[in-house]
C-alpha cells in the first residue's frame, strides 16, 4: 500500500515535469522597487529577452512553472517569456495602488465639483421654482378676492335687477291709475259743464218766463183821492 502510494507521487512528479501546468489567463505583477530580467527558458542561462521589467508592470500569465520557480509570462506590448515565479504578486504593487487611489480621488473630486455645479445649480432652479410658486399663490389669491368681489357686484346686480323691475311695475301701476284718474277726472268735469249748461239754459228760459208774465202781475194805481 506504501509502495502504490509512493509510484503514484512519483508519477505525478514526472508528469509535472514533463508537462508544464497550464493555467487559466490571470494577471500578475513584479513586485514593487524591482526590475526583473525576462528570459526565453525557465533557467539564469537562457537568452534574456528583457533586461528589467520595473516594478507593478501587469502581465498576462502563460504556463505556471510552481514546482521549478518559474512563469511564462506575456507583456502588454505581446512579448512573452519566463520569469522567476519569486518576483509576481496577484495584487498590484503600493506604486499602482497609490497611483490608482490618485486617479480615483482626482475622479472623485472632479465628480464632487460637478456634483457640486449641479447642487448649486439645482438650489437656483429651486429658488426660482419657490419664487414662481409664491407669485402664483399671490396671484391665485388675487384673483379669488376678484371672484369674490365680483360675485357680491353680481348678487347687487340681480338684487338691483330685481328692485328695477319692482318699481317699473309699480311704475306702470301708477300710470295705469293716473290714466284712469284722468278719464274719471274728464267725465266729471264733462258731467259738471252740462248740469251748468243746463243750469244756464233754465235761469234763460225762467228769465224770460218772468219777463213775459211780469207786466201782466203788474198792481194798477189807484186813483189819488188828492185828484178829486
Amino acid at each position: 500500500m506504501t509502495m502504490r502510494k509512493l509510484m503514484s507521487g512519483l508519477l505525478a512528479a514526472a508528469l509535472l515535469n514533463v508537462v508544464p501546468a497550464l493555467v487559466s489567463a490571470e494577471t500578475r505583477y513584479i513586485t514593487d522597487q524591482l526590475h526583473v530580467p525576462m528570459r526565453s527558458g525557465k533557467g539564469n542561462g537562457f537568452r534574456i529577452l528583457h533586461r528589467g521589467l520595473p516594478s507593478g508592470t501587469e502581465l498576462t500569465v502563460l504556463e505556471d512553472a510552481a514546482s521549478e520557480g518559474w512563469t511564462r509570462v506575456r507583456t502588454p506590448g505581446g512579448t512573452e517569456g519566463w520569469v522567476r515565479r519569486q518576483y509576481l504578486v496577484s495584487e498590484p504593487v503600493a506604486k499602482l495602488k497609490l497611483a490608482s487611489a490618485e486617479a480615483n480621488l482626482a475622479r472623485f473630486e472632479k465628480m464632487e465639483g460637478n456634483l457640486g455645479g449641479e447642487v448649486r445649480r439645482l438650489e437656483e432652479e429651486n429658488s426660482q421654482l419657490n419664487s414662481s410658486l409664491s407669485a402664483a399663490q399671490q396671484q391665485t389669491q388675487d384673483l379669488t378676492t376678484e371672484l369674490k368681489a365680483l360675485k357680491t357686484l353680481s348678487s347687487d346686480a340681480i338684487s338691483l335687477n330685481e328692485r328695477h323691475q319692482k318699481l317699473l311695475h309699480q311704475h306702470e301701476l301708477l300710470k295705469q291709475e293716473k290714466i284712469m284718474a284722468e278719464a274719471e277726472i274728464q267725465r266729471l268735469s264733462g258731467s259738471e259743464s252740462q248740469r251748468w249748461y243746463l243750469f244756464g239754459a233754465l235761469s234763460v228760459a225762467v228769465g224770460a218766463i218772468l219777463a213775459m208774465i211780469a207786466p201782466r202781475v203788474r198792481p194798477r194805481k189807484r186813483h189819488s183821492e188828492w185828484a178829486n
